[in-house]
């Protein structure tokens, strides 16, 4: 039996999957339709076979239309692409927001969820809000890229920031290149480069006072979020990924999930276990440990908007993100004393990296160690 999808009972009863179900138009045009979530409404797209190649375009949920009319309502807004590609023409109205949100859906299917929704944040923040988002493709360019590189770099302020930025902004464009929604790279090609010289040791550090007055000024959403990271030397990911189940209490460990370096064990002193007991408090073994105030995990985009807002509010260096708290506490590890091979242990490094960051503290904790030793 074919597929229907103008019938919403034939839609209730697809799976749910990231790979659309497609109903064919006519030769070449096609209609798609997939849910990735239970709680979602579904989104349509539409698909186009120029004779060698298939194009892709994202139309939307239309989740303000009641679900019968939401069928006609994606027809209608393909029709005018399928007019243009059947002509061999651009999509003019496809703006850089529009292929970036076309972009997360291409990760969506091709790549995972987490990728989606990391790049999704990242244009929220970067491109949708800016001017550069409402510019089309037709229409843009490289003074477009300058102006919007020149405020990125302003306020993200690391050359490394602004390259991860610039990455997933440069794929998003060269997949709509790709399918043919603008002509020409020219506008991008250059502006969105990788930064030379970005790679540099982090020296934003935090005194404990100043780590303080940062969660003071936090939400009460993100400051157990925070006050975790100035616990225990872990990279925020780590933080975010941690389940109920991975808190030992009885043997005061916590088992850190699979990260860059591999699972791992860290003891827990009394504050730390204490703290991470009370985040597991009426939880299910599953569910996330640090959770949000749904109980969903904490995504980058949102515990760094919630970050920039104590910053601000605590009138603390622009440059403090949440890697300032592992930096910061890795750094007191070190001053203290603490030997690099357990450094590197607990903070989930290899020793190398914490000799090339960290290493010229050792050295000056050693010319103190020294000193003592001089006869007077």
């Amino acid at each position: 039996m074919s597929l229907s999808l103008n019938r919403v009972d034939q839609r209730s009863r697809l799976a749910i999957r990231r790979q659309p179900y497609w109903q064919r138009l006519t030769s070449g045009q096609f209609i798609g339709y997939r849910r990735i979530s239970a709680a979602t409404p579904g989104t349509w797209l539409a698909r186009f076979y120029d004779g060698e190649q298939y194009h892709y375009r994202p139309l939307g949920d239309f989740a303000d239309l009641i679900e019968k009319e939401r069928y006609d309502a994606a027809v209608a807004a393909a029709t005018p692409w399928f007019r243009h590609k059947s002509a061999g023409g651009l999509s003019g109205d496809f703006t850089v927001s529009a292929a970036c949100a076309a972009y997360v859906d291409y990760l969506t299917v091709e790549r995972s969820k987490e990728a989606a929704h990391d790049a999704r944040g990242r244009f929220r923040r970067l491109v949708d809000t800016a001017p550069l988002g409402g510019v089309r493709l037709g229409k843009l360019t490289p003074r477009h890229l300058a102006e919007w590189k020149k405020v990125v770099l302003a306020n993200l302020q690391a050359k490394a920031s602004f390259n991860r930025n610039a990455t997933v902004l440069r794929a998003a464009l060269n997949l709509a290149y790709k399918r043919q929604e603008v002509i020409s790279d020219l506008a991008w090609r250059e502006e969105l480069r990788p930064l030379r010289n970005a790679t540099r040791r982090r020296n934003q550090y935090l005194s404990a006072a100043d780590r303080a007055l940062l969660i003071a000024n936090s939400s009460d959403e993100v400051r157990p979020f925070l006050v975790s990271l100035t616990l225990i030397p872990v990279r925020p990911g780590d933080i975010a990924n941690l389940r109920v189940g991975d808190l030992d209490v009885r043997g005061r460990t916590l088992r850190i999930p699979a990260g860059k370096t591999g699972a791992r064990q860290i003891p827990l002193a009394s504050k730390a276990l204490a703290h991470f007991s009370g985040c597991a408090a009426a939880k299910h073994p599953a569910a996330w440990l640090v959770s949000r105030r749904d109980g969903g995990q904490w995504r980058r985009y949102a515990w760094g908007d919630q970050i920039r807002a104590a910053v601000n509010a605590a009138k603390l260096p622009r440059a403090t993100v949440a890697y300032t708290l592992r930096h910061s506490a890795i750094t007191d590890l070190v001053t203290v004393g603490l030997d690099l091979f357990t450094v590197a242990q607990v903070s989930g490094t290899s020793i190398a990296m914490i000799e090339v960051h960290y290493g010229h503290l050792q050295q000056e904790h050693a010319r103190s160690a020294l000193e003592k030793l001089a006869m007077t």
